[in-house]
């Protein structure tokens, strides 16, 4: 697989996980958490996918 396709690759999985993370975000802000606490669980649900 040539760079091109491999760098297209990877922005399409960045730009699906944006998507992910955004739907997820709202959804807890919809449930009432505070914006704070919804950067928390994002940002922990993002390292666990991530595996980190």
């Amino acid at each position: 697989m040539n760079d091109t396709a491999q760098w297209d690759q990877m922005l399409a999985a960045m730009r699906d996980m944006a998507e992910l993370l955004a739907k997820y975000r709202d959804a807890l802000l919809n449930q009432g958490f505070d914006r704070q606490e919804v950067m928390r669980l994002v940002i922990e649900y993002q390292k666990t996918s991530l595996g980190k």
